[in-house]
């Protein structure tokens, strides 16, 4: 897709700025114009400003790519339409403005502080109110609910920015736009030092088929033996289903608590629906200590099979022969007298 204006880095006057948008969209007056988004966000007023560029302009369509967020989804709110890609994240929150309070206060400092921070506060909150007017129209919601959508201040997926209205369309992505497929290390420190978090955003480290593989390597390696002899039972006894689920419940906790072990984590939750999520990071280091765990066991048991192949080498070969040990000495019983005089020269 050919776009007239893409808006990929900060939002404000170092980045893609008002002057610089309303210079851009000139040229397509009465025009329809196509405009791609993949940014963090940034300055509120410049953010503002091209919203309202956007919906005096009229035929607007925004397509958000990669990690649109903030500012940047304040902007594509004056768009006739907004298009989504399905491996897109889009996330709204609470305005927020920098604080410097740092050194030493006395108390009459500490209360004027107390003060101007409450007063910030407050202009804050009208701004909030602000925004969740302007999504809320949108998304055709309450602006109550508009502003906990706000303070959850976590990344949507496609399909949850749909839901919520604020998207009027998913699609797939073309081959030249900005996408995402899992939160790396490195997008999470960028997306953390702008404030954004990475909230909400599922690893798409490895695809379903390959996290059912390790699923199933994960519990055999753990149950293995347990398993077959449960199987065994089942089909001698035909244990009844309610006693076959809380076996599998029980196997489940000791999995999750062997894997937040292997992890170094204090516990692995799951969600209301019984779903685990692992990150990138997990997932590897499961896999690492699964294929550590599995070298180790292999080099034990060729370790036995060796030993068990010498002791059947050993049995094989012809024994010793023996010898009947006698006792040389004589049957002639001493008394106590005989043994005295043997020994009296010596005493």
């Amino acid at each position: 897709m050919d776009y007239q204006l893409i808006i990929d880095y900060m939002i404000g006057r170092w980045g893609y700025s008002k002057q610089f948008v309303r210079n851009n969209l000139a040229p397509f007056k009465g025009k329809h114009v196509d405009v791609l988004i993949s940014s963090p966000g940034g300055d509120l007023d410049h953010a503002l400003d091209i919203r309202q560029q956007f919906a005096d302009h009229g035929d607007v369509t925004v397509h958000i790519t990669g990690f649109t967020a903030s500012a940047a989804t304040v902007i594509a709110m004056g768009a006739k339409r907004v298009c989504m890609s399905r491996y897109a994240m889009f996330k709204v929150h609470k305005c927020s403005n920098f604080i410097d309070v740092w050194g030493n206060y006395n108390a009459d400092e500490m209360q004027k502080l107390i003060e101007d921070l409450t007063e910030n506060k407050k202009e804050n909150d009208k701004i909030d109110v602000v925004l969740a007017n302007l999504y809320a129209t949108r998304c055709k919601k309450k602006v109550s609910d508009i502003l906990d959508i706000l303070k959850a201040d976590r990344w949507l997926t496609a399909q949850e920015a749909l839901d919520l209205g604020f998207i009027d369309e998913i699609r797939e992505a073309d081959a030249n736009e900005v996408t995402w497929t899992s939160c790396s290390a490195d997008t999470a420190r960028k997306l953390n030092a702008l404030g954004l978090g990475v909230e909400g955003i599922p690893s798409a480290a490895v695809t379903d088929e390959e996290k059912a593989s390790l699923w199933e390597k994960l519990k055999k390696s753990l149950f293995h033996s347990e398993g077959s002899k449960e199987n065994t039972a089942d089909n001698q006894q035909g244990q009844s289903e309610t006693l076959t689920n809380t076996t599998t419940e029980m196997k489940t906790i000791k999995l999750t608590a062997a894997m937040a072990a292997v992890l170094a984590v204090e516990s692995i939750e799951a969600d209301d629906k019984g779903t685990v999520t692992l990150s990138e990071a997990q997932v590897n280091d499961i896999a690492s200590k699964l294929e550590a765990l599995t070298a180790d066991v292999t080099a034990k048991e060729n370790s036995i099979k060796e030993l068990q192949e010498k002791v059947a080498s050993l049995e094989k070969l012809p024994a010793d022969s023996t010898d009947d040990v006698k006792d040389d000495g004589s049957e002639e019983k001493l008394n106590a007298s005989d043994m005295y005089n043997s020994i009296k020269d010596i005493l």
